[in-house]
């Protein structure tokens, strides 16, 4: 009997492996089909080859010999033992390293074994395309197999000889400084090195790196090439701020890097972000800025790279949601290849303390990622294995997780002390010779020319670090050059002054104007939108080409069309930002009679501009962080990223606080990216009212972000657009509009976006001399409004604070001394804890000294906001009497302790 195999056979040999061990621990209906075929199965060469050959490919990693310090105990793996006694002594048939063999069952072993079960294997079974998880067995076979050339030996041992020689040179001249050193994880110099010399042997141009603290600084100096005087002058603490107050800087081992080099005979860019000690939120950010270079770059392809550490790679959240973006069509970069140095410790906390699973990268499984391990003291199977990630990702366009399995020689950092915790372990590393040693002793009984090409290659660098450390006594890091980490054409401009000035214009003649709203309103002839969805573009025709009662979400898309039409990208990113959460926008138009989809906006591009809208994963945390990185890389494309409300902002609070709101001053990051918050209280409950301006203006200093509250269509529309347009580049947390969407009241005539027009950070009332002066940001300007006009007090004079951050003090000061005599109250329907008031008082009290102000608003409360929709309306109205006359307060209802 002859059983001709294809497709997927693993299901069907792990019910067959089953049935030998007990027939009766499979369904009645394979065991009566075994029972027929007893005794062929085994017998027949291709089945028992293939048998052999899966259980080797999809076991072997689980009993590879990965671990340097060999402290567990010797794996085995049932499928693996059960494969062996069934073909034991017969003859295979199967297919290693693309060629079709017919082998005794004892060699195919070895050679399975070879490929899977040594110091390297792969992990891919799980892959769900049976042809690319095949395409990539035969690959891996091939380059594991292949015995290493001159050239791949010179280029590891050069890697290792450089870092031993960096680390014991920093190691001597300052042994009690944290560097986070390579020793014991020195063939993660080999993997970077492979990865920037396989790249630039395809198409690739450019590598986009996000990297962690262990070995930073080797590699910095060995493998992305940053100037030795700078590193050494950072890490001998020399003040690289070059007396810029606002430049704050950052330790050595969290900066940056550009440089340009030449590999393979191409050249290359190289960017290496900074990160903060939060190490994996570099990740979505490097892979934001990937894609964006990938977009803008015409002449090759950008790599995106990523290091990570064990315990981090396990135990971070985080890592889940930038795994499933780049499986995404809007946020795919090609494939990013993750490196994860396992240390096999996180600090103090071990393996089985800190997850659940065999190996840190198990993750990856469920996103359809083949895994590469290696052991960290086989510096050739770790070139062979990114070789393999690349061609694996220039084929399919999907990443690669690679587990590097190796230790930490000095523990956590060169402070600590490990062997408080993990004696056994560290007893061990003692042991064990330095890889330079034992590597070069390998390579040089492998080729001697390689060795003394290396051994020469370390030699020149010794001596340049050598100088390094005796040209910087007394200079400044940047005497060398500046590598500052940056993707724009200029230099970042500073921001207090030039953001505190007047607006520059940002409008267009209205005949232009005109043109765009009919180009972004048609919807092409063959397609039958919903019937609402059809008179929505209608309405928004209707309301630009009349110029009257242009609406928050028709001023948006405005801004949107002009930019374009001017050759800018725009792009949009959020959860249900495509047609908008609050059913605003309709970006696209759905066909009812098929699955097309339109973007009447794509009608206004010019110049090769590019309009994006998606609609992203539910995640804040990892999109936010991947939009971030997006507009560090194209700082010339509106990008914005909208939460579903302002109070899921927090979800992403680590990316906020660590690169958007400080990127600049630490490491001279400029962005231009847009934050739009969906704000106001509107008796929704505490988690959809409200985006923290408080939080949001405790971070503002030194003109690092604007934080703008515009209450007008046409104030939105020339934020919008200033955004790109304005000289400088800086974060604008946008609060945007909920209710306003729908408010009559909320809408502009054309003429507010006319030629010479431009945004009000004040809008102030048209006449002087009031007797009281409200002072207010936002939406609730229209309640107040319309209170007043109820109340019929024309002696309250209304003024919207439309920029909170930087304040504008020059529009405040003409205000206030247009109502020298007004009693000056802020009203707010935040509590008195939140909002823009502790803010806005002490500017206003810098402005106007010794004028008395007085606070409108709610009680100090822990939560947002209430979840009761009667007591909500109450406090409202309570607030606007309190604003417009001397109305007794309203006892609140006492609270339980």
């Amino acid at each position: 009997m002859t059983l001709a195999l294809s497709g997927d056979n693993g299901y069907f040999l792990d019910l067959y492996g089953r049935y030998c061990r007990d027939p009766g621990s499979v369904p009645p209906d394979w065991r009566v089909h075994f029972e027929t075929m007893d005794g062929v199965a085994t017998a027949d060469p291709a089945l028992g080859g293939t048998w052999l050959a899966l259980a080797y490919r999809e076991c072997g990693h689980t009993i590879a010999r990965l671990d340097p310090l060999g402290l567990r105990p010797e794996a085995r793996s049932a499928r693996i033992d059960e494969a062996l006694r069934l073909t034991s002594g017969q003859e295979l048939r199967l297919t290693l390293a693309g060629e079709s063999l017919a082998l005794p069952a004892r060699v195919a072993a070895e050679r399975l074994s070879a490929f899977y079960c040594g110091s390297a294997s792969l992990q891919a079974g799980h892959l769900d395309d049976e042809t690319a998880r095949q395409w990539l067995w035969q690959e891996w076979e091939r380059g594991i197999g292949a015995e290493p050339d001159e050239d791949g030996l010179t280029r590891a041992l050069t890697a290792i000889l450089l870092a031993d020689a960096f680390e014991r040179t920093v190691k001597v001249k300052w042994p009690t400084k944290k560097r986070f050193g390579s020793e014991g994880s020195e063939s993660s110099l080999v993997l970077l090195n492979e990865a920037l010399d396989a790249a630039a042997r395809t198409d690739c141009r450019e590598v986009v790196i996000g990297g962690m603290h262990r070995g930073r600084l080797a590699s910095l100096a060995t493998v992305f090439g940053k100037s030795l005087p700078a590193l050494i002058a950072e890490i001998k603490g020399r003040d690289v701020t070059t007396g810029d107050s606002d430049f704050t800087g950052d330790v050595p081992y969290h900066n940056g890097l550009r440089s340009r080099q030449s590999i393979a005979g191409q050249e290359m860019d190289i960017r290496v972000l900074p990160h903060p000690s939060h190490l994996t939120v570099v990740a979505p950010v490097a892979m934001g800025a990937a894609r964006a270079r990938r977009q803008r770059r015409s002449d090759g392809d950008v790599l995106a790279l990523m290091l990570h550490t064990d315990a981090a790679f396990a135990g971070q959240g985080l890592v889940s949601e930038l795994l499933q973006l780049d499986g995404l069509a809007g946020y795919g970069t090609g494939g990013t290849i993750h490196i994860v140095v396992n240390n096999q410790i996180g600090f103090t906390t071990l393996p089985e303390e800190g997850r659940s699973t065999l190996h840190p990268t198990d993750i990856g499984r469920a996103y359809g990622l083949p895994v590469f391990h290696v052991n960290g003291e086989d510096p050739v199977a770790a070139a062979a294995i990114m070789r393999t990630a690349i061609a694996w990702r220039r084929h399919s366009g999907r990443g690669a997780l690679i587990n590097m399995v190796c230790y930490r020689r000095y523990g956590h950092n060169e402070l600590d002390e490990p062997r408080f915790t993990q004696p056994a372990m560290w007893e061990r590393i003692e042991t064990l010779p330095p890889l330079a040693r034992h590597f070069a002793e390998r390579v040089g009984a492998l080729s001697l020319p390689a060795l003394t090409r290396a051994s020469a290659a370390r030699e020149a660098f010794q001596t340049r670090l050598d100088e390094a450390f005796r040209s910087q006594d007394g200079r400044n890091a940047h005497d060398e050059g500046d590598q500052t980490i940056t993707f724009g054409p200029g230099p970042v401009m500073p921001g207090g002054a030039i953001l505190s000035g007047a607006e520059q214009p940002t409008g267009l003649p209205e005949a232009h104007l005109r043109r765009l709203a009919a180009d972004m309103t048609t919807i092409p002839a063959d397609f039958d939108p919903d019937p609402k969805v059809a008179t929505f573009y209608r309405m928004r025709r209707e309301s630009l080409i009349s110029g009257e009662g242009i609406n928050m979400a028709t001023a948006e898309s405005l801004a949107f069309a002009t930019l374009l039409a001017e050759g800018v990208p725009v792009r949009l990113s959020g959860q249900d930002a495509v047609r908008g959460t609050f059913t605003q926008r309709h970006l696209a138009v759905h066909d009812r009679a098929s699955a097309r989809r339109h973007f009447p906006l794509d009608a206004t591009a010019r110049q090769g501009a590019r309009f994006e809208a998606i609609n992203s994963p539910l995640s804040e945390y990892a999109v936010l962080s991947f939009e971030y990185g997006a507009s560090l890389a194209d700082p010339d494309r509106l990008i914005i990223w909208e939460a579903q409300f302002g109070d899921f902002l927090n979800g992403a609070q680590i990316v906020v606080d660590q690169f958007i709101t400080t990127a600049e001053a630490k490491w001279r990051l400029p962005s231009a990216l847009v934050i739009a918050l969906p704000h106001g209280l509107e008796g929704q409950g505490p988690d959809h009212s409200s985006a923290r301006i408080e939080r949001i203006l405790q971070s503002c200093a030194n003109g690092n972000i604007r934080l703008a509250n515009p209450s007008t269509p046409a104030n939105l529309f020339h934020l919008l657009r200033r955004q790109i347009l304005a000289p400088e580049r800086k974060p604008l947390f946008l609060i945007a509009p909920k209710s306003l969407l729908r408010d009559k009241a909320a809408t502009s005539p054309l003429a507010d976006f006319g030629a010479g027009t431009a945004f009000r950070p004040v809008i102030a009332p048209d006449t002087g001399g009031a007797a009281r002066l409200i002072l207010c940001s936002g939406k609730f300007s229209y309640a107040i409004a319309a209170a007043r006009r109820e109340a019929g007090r024309e002696d309250i004079a209304i003024a919207r604070i439309e920029q909170l951050y930087p304040c504008p003090e020059a529009g405040l000061r003409d205000l206030l001394a247009n109502h020298p005599e007004a009693e000056l109250v802020w009203v707010q329907e935040e509590p008195q804890n939140q909002g823009a008031w502790s803010w806005m008082r002490d500017r206003l009290h810098e402005i106007a000294p010794g004028r008395a102000l007085r606070f409108v608003g709610r009680d100090p409360m822990a939560a947002a906001a209430g979840g009761n929709i009667e007591r909500h309306e109450q406090e409202q109205a309570e607030i606007l009497a309190r604003a417009l006359g001397d109305a007794p307060r309203t006892p609140a209802p006492k609270r339980r302790k």
